[in-house]
């Protein structure tokens, strides 16, 4: 795949991507606007039905999604959840109310919990422009291999990545890996704590045999992204451990990347990030 002919447009036009197409299975990627967090859901295309992951946040973009399934005219048999923060799941109760939702249990349990809260603050400041209903997971689903038809799918549990859990899917035969949130590739990360654990995942992906990563947020991504990714978070904890301010680190973060997508993220992110600086200056080591 060359990554280099995919671009992200900088409207608020959503993207698609065709990202692989064999004779037994093709794999779409979905991405809402830079400007709307370049949200990435995706659908994995078998023969005779289609397993999708992750929902959007916005209700607008996950209809869209909606229609680009649908479109393809199979039964969606599986909507995996890949972890429990809010933009890879909210948008999809409106557009997705009839489909089975799988997730790892505690992210199962997490929604459940959260999930309605989640969507009343959300609607609270984002009127209409979020869903008005959720669809929970009521699927739990472990690590391990499985094959739905004719293709082998391997499910991995991640920790303490963007999301303290994610579901990580990969398709061996076709070298695909779905790691969602655990790279951003050219957006902003939702960085709120020490990025140490999240390099390090990063730097296992690049030791195994794929060489299609699709992201959690932007555009499908090869190999040597993960490189940026990785230079990103450590360039970003740098710049944090030296801000006295939050406004000095985003302006700071925002002339080093300004091509990158998703700089509203930033401002969502940086209360938490800097609340743990204060927690860790006021209980050192």
């Amino acid at each position: 795949m060359e990554t280099s002919k995919y671009m992200m447009p900088d409207d608020f036009t959503s993207s698609y991507y065709l990202v692989k197409d064999t004779s037994h299975v093709k794999v779409h990627s979905f991405v809402s606007p830079g400007s709307m967090f370049a949200n990435a859901t995706h659908i994995i295309e078998l023969p005779t039905q289609l397993i999708l992951i992750d929902g959007q946040f916005f209700a607008q973009y996950a209809q869209e999604f909606r229609k680009l399934a649908n479109g393809l005219n199979k039964p969606i048999t599986r909507f995996y959840i890949t972890h429990d923060h809010p933009d890879h799941y909210l948008g999809m109760g409106d557009a997705f109310p009839d489909v089975t939702v799988y997730a790892l249990p505690e992210i199962k349990d997490a929604i459940n919990h959260r999930g309605n809260h989640e969507l009343t603050e959300k609607q609270h400041h984002f009127g209409s422009l979020i869903a008005t209903r959720l669809n929970y997971p009521s699927i739990t689903v472990e690590p391990g291999v499985e094959w739905i038809d004719g293709v082998q799918f391997v499910f991995e549990r991640v920790l303490n990545t963007e999301s303290p859990v994610t579901l990580v899917i990969k398709l061996p035969d076709l070298a695909i890996a779905i790691v969602q949130d655990i790279l951003y590739h050219n957006t902003h990360a939702f960085i709120a704590a020490p990025v140490a654990e999240w390099v390090a995942a990063l730097q296992r992906l690049q030791h195994e045999p794929y060489d299609i990563f699709l992201p959690g947020h932007g555009i499908p991504a090869g190999k040597a992204d993960i490189d940026n990714a990785i230079s990103y978070l450590q360039k970003a904890y740098d710049i944090f451990l030296k801000a006295t301010t939050e406004e000095a680190y985003k302006q700071s973060l925002l002339k080093i990347y300004t091509h990158y997508a998703g700089a509203k993220l930033i401002d969502i992110y940086l209360p938490l990030l800097f609340r743990n600086k204060e927690v860790a200056a006021t209980h050192p080591d």
